[in-house]
């Protein structure tokens, strides 16, 4: 087994289970539903059941937190009995709480899924829900998974996948920019991106490496279902967008619908700009049977965490919005403090490439202007 560089997680559970995120609203799952099986309803877990035709006997759950995902795959009899291995001891305990007073067949296990051996099996079923975006050492979480499920054994993944540690591009940045411009004003998103310094601070697993998750699940399974779940728009204009998330359905229903189509034509336009993604796949035991591939995929993975180790947790460099909004949180800093800001703001801007603002402006009720107009 390849040794490791110690790998930082957050240092308390609230921190998952305390923000409102775009899936919170009804309407929303039915979106994500859709793209991920063909109907609004029912859900994920219904479609793998139906896909594999008969209850999984044991799942494997990745960073299971605090139990929700197993408790309700063997409450709808997708699988028999499950476990979950968790990092953080408090989830553990609230997890196998709530599974002992539901007398549901589900036991836990605190480790670390970066470095952490797995229980023993068999298991039929992996599950990685929102788990995938928060592991360091893909290659060697995955290539696992793969050895543990057996040739017609399954791997659902349902996670984020876009760009490292929420660092979006500068043409997604502005396209999500645009459509916010559209709604009234209560309703804006207030757009904030996110300080990779301060999410290393905060949760340095948060997204660590979403932009690698779906090439390494594609390097160990043979992906038979997958689908792009969306989000460029819909992530970044309703999640933690606290008026729309708790307007009345009545008066929030039609904006909602709004920024779902601008999402659609956005990731029709461009498949890169996807954010979430729901896949199944079955193990690739050939590639387990390389031993010089396996190598180098273990050198590889172990040169990149020692790298960022050595830069203060710090895998690339700056985006150009990063850097943008950097200086204008320096200018800010400055006319508060009446000083002179310590670099000079670059001026520069990249707009979205017209292709998709044209895009964009095709979706009902959007009233987007050219490349390079400023909407009011």
């Amino acid at each position: 087994m390849p040794a490791v560089t110690e790998v930082v997680v957050a240092g308390g559970a609230d921190i998952y289970y305390r923000d409102r995120y775009w899936n919170d609203l009804p309407r929303v799952v039915e979106y994500l539903n859709e793209r991920a099986t063909g109907a609004p309803h029912p859900g994920w877990m219904h479609h793998l059941l139906a896909i594999r035709g008969e209850p999984f006997e044991r799942a494997l759950v990745l960073n299971s937190g605090n139990g929700w995902v197993e408790r309700e795959l063997i409450r709808l009899g997708v699988v028999h009995s499950a476990v979950g291995v968790e990092h953080q001891p408090a989830l553990v305990e609230q997890a196998r709480s709530e599974a002992e007073a539901a007398g549901l067949p589900a036991t836990y296990v605190q480790l670390d899924t970066n470095t952490g051996a797995f229980p023993d099996g068999p298991y039929d079923l992996v599950v990685n829900h929102a788990a995938g975006h928060h592991i360091a050492y893909l290659d060697r979480v995955f290539r696992r998974v793969a050895e543990l499920l057996p040739p017609n054994g399954i791997l659902a993944s349902w996670d984020y996948v876009g760009p490292h540690r929420n660092q979006y591009p500068a043409a997604l940045w502005e396209a999500a920019w645009y459509v916010n411009r559209q709604l009234p004003e209560r309703f804006r998103s207030q757009m904030v991106y996110d300080d990779v310094a301060d999410m290393i601070a905060g949760d340095p697993s948060e997204a660590v490496h979403s932009e690698l998750l779906l090439g390494v699940i594609n390097r160990y399974f043979e992906v038979f279902h997958h689908r792009d779940l969306g989000g460029p728009i819909g992530y970044l204009l309703l999640t933690h967008n606290a008026a729309l998330l708790d307007a009345a359905e009545d008066e929030a229903a039609e904006l909602v619908e709004q920024i779902l189509a601008a999402d659609t034509a956005l990731v029709e336009a461009d498949p890169s700009m996807n954010l979430f993604a729901y896949v199944l796949g079955r193990p690739r035991k050939s590639v387990l049977e390389d031993a010089a591939q396996l190598s180098r995929w273990t050198a590889e993975e172990d040169e990149r965490e020692l790298r960022a180790a050595a830069n203060g947790g710090r895998y690339y460099q700056p985006t150009l919005i990063a850097e943008l909004t950097a200086a204008l949180r320096r200018a800010e800093s400055a006319l508060a403090s009446g000083t002179e800001p310590t670099a000079p703001t670059r001026n520069r801007r990249r707009e979205a490439r017209p292709s998709l603002l044209r895009a964009l402006r095709r979706v009902a009720g959007a009233k987007l202007g050219g490349a390079g107009a400023q909407p009011g």
